[in-house]
């Protein structure tokens, strides 16, 4: 699952190893999630998740993980927002060097 995930609130630490960095600096929080719906940007929050303190990874439980499938698969229907937001969108292109990107034109 490919996400943009945001730490939202604040919980007390878990007593387990993280796999990412061994660290035992781990608690749980609620986090937003940002996914691609096609074309369209979504938003999940309020999303339980273990956090590592030392590392930041992100671990969710089985069924954590079967509702964002589920509500991936259902297409994030817009009647079911809790909520809506603006999000700028910004252009990488002006960043890239010219022969970068006659380079990589090249290649197509």
């Amino acid at each position: 699952m490919t996400s943009l995930e945001i730490e939202i609130g604040l919980a007390p630490r878990v007593e387990h190893e993280c796999p990412q960095c061994g660290s035992t600096r781990l608690r749980e929080s609620l986090v937003k999630s940002a996914f691609w719906q096609d074309d369209r940007l979504v938003v999940v929050e309020d999303i339980p998740a273990v956090i590592c303190e030392a590392c930041g990874e992100r671990f969710y439980d089985d069924a954590t993980v079967t509702a964002l499938d589920l509500m991936h698969g259902d297409g994030f229907p817009a009647g079911d927002a809790a909520s809506h937001m603006h999000v700028p969108v910004f252009s990488f292109s002006h960043r890239i060097p010219a022969e970068l990107v006659q380079l990589a034109e090249a290649e197509e």
